[in-house]
């Protein structure tokens, strides 16, 4: 929680120092996003390379109200969760996967991956930290920016339908999220001796730049262009590329749909991938674009954390080695470390991501009297609470998975009707 509290602070400071300047010195040629690909999908092992296109213009976003449904463990969200469970299973759903953000994975700042370097005959030692390290994170933040091991639990209890945490290392730049695409990779295929099959469907949803490895995953699936620095980040960082292939493979036969929280729009993602996006955003006003950073500090306008990880504020890599990686990784995934260039990426503040569907949330987080930044972590702990999992649930299945046919109304559904209505969204569905 220190590391957390601290890491905000730093932020918001260094946000304060430049931001005035980013405003009046705008960069004549804005930084290039990583390009999006837009080919179908093979079922062949390896497809051909696909040449980058625009993104394609920011659409509108959904906007709603944050309601709790139901309790968790009452009667009615046990019945509501289960029904939902059932739908996903009717989709063919497979598997449910939640990945973390940025800082609370198994090695944030490398010091693992250092005592493997220096002790590479006991693995054991770095094996141990990794874990170590993890578990203090998630004991310390329990679900504030956190899918804890209990949250999981209860979910894969609730619908019955299998569900893992993915951890990665949590390290802040480029390298360190390739690595954790591919491991992801073979974390789908090879969970449970196999689960994925031709035809299975996997949902992945992750939390702030955990949804940075899913981009990248598409990006690998379709061999998009700069597929090559891809594999070349990979294998420098110690990855079996023979593997990873093998394991791409089976999941060309699959379909993944992806749920982002608070993910900041950075990475392009592979059109051809047989994925389906939705991105959740904790928003409040009008606007669709920018913060009003005067309300830092009340969390006014909802997830700023989603602002500052804006292209250009990644750290730079502990290793000389990995900072190389990086900066080859810049011509394919947009710039990692460069100050004057994420200064003017958060004074153009992007919000909506150009590619998939975005729902506005308003989680009625902000302050009405003293600051509380650190207990909304920036507006950025809004997503991983216990007592959204409902109104998640509810939000992603009737996006991906609406009903086929009309069922009778229960007093739960009732709700969620209500609480559409209310938020103004009525307008558009969100299984569109």
């Amino acid at each position: 929680m220190v590391h957390f509290v601290v890491l905000a602070l730093a932020l918001s400071i260094a946000f304060a120092a430049g931001y005035a300047v980013a405003t009046m010195r705008m960069r004549a040629r804005p930084p290039q996003p990583a390009p999006p690909s837009d080919a179908q999908a093979s079922a062949e092992p390896e497809p051909a390379r696909i040449e980058p296109e625009p993104a394609s213009p920011e659409p509108e976003p959904v906007r709603m109200v944050f309601a709790p449904l139901a309790t968790e463990g009452t009667d009615e969200w046990r019945v509501a969760m289960k029904a939902l469970g059932e739908r996903m299973r009717a989709a063919d759903v497979r598997l449910v996967v939640f990945a973390h953000g940025s800082f609370v994975g198994d090695d944030p700042l490398a010091i693992a991956r250092a005592v493997e370097d220096a002790a590479p005959g006991r693995p054991d030692i770095a094996r141990a930290l990794r874990g170590f390290t993890r578990n203090q994170m998630s004991r310390l933040l329990g679900d504030l920016s956190n899918f804890s091991p209990a949250y999981i639990e209860a979910f894969a209890t609730a619908t019955g339908i299998d569900a893992i945490g993915y951890t990665w290392s949590g390290e802040n730049h480029h390298a360190a999220r390739v690595q954790g695409a591919v491991r992801l990779a073979r974390a789908l295929v090879l969970h449970g001796g196999g689960a994925l099959r031709k035809g299975d469907r996997a949902l992945l949803v992750g939390h702030s730049h955990g949804g940075q490895l899913f981009a990248i995953l598409s990006q690998l699936l379709t061999r998009a262009h700069g597929y090559d620095e891809l594999v070349t980040a990979a294998a420098a960082r110690g990855e079996d590329i023979h593997a990873m292939e093998e394991h791409l493979a089976v999941l060309r036969r699959c379909a993944i749909d992806v749920t982002t929280f608070g993910t900041p729009p950075r990475y392009g993602w592979a059109r051809g991938a047989n994925f389906r996006l939705l991105h959740v955003v904790n928003h409040r006003g009008a606007a669709s674009s920018g913060l009003s950073w005067r309300g830092l500090l009340h969390t006014r306008q909802g997830d700023y954390v989603h602002q500052l990880g804006l292209p250009g504020f990644d750290l730079p890599a502990p290793t000389a080695r990995d900072r190389a990686i990086n900066a080859h990784l810049d011509r394919v995934l947009g710039v990692g470390t460069d100050l004057a260039a994420w200064f003017g990426h958060v004074a153009r503040g992007l919000r909506v991501s150009p590619h998939g569907h975005t729902v506005f949330v308003d989680y009625g987080d902000e302050g009405r009297g003293l600051p509380n930044f650190l207990a909304t972590g920036f507006g950025h702990a809004a997503y991983t609470r216990r007592e959204a999992m409902l109104f998640h649930t509810v939000l992603l299945t009737d996006h991906f998975y609406p009903p086929t046919a009309p069922r009778p109304a229960t007093h739960w559904r009732d709700r969620v009707r209500g609480w559409i209505q209310r938020s103004g969204s009525t307008g558009r569905q969100l299984g569109a």
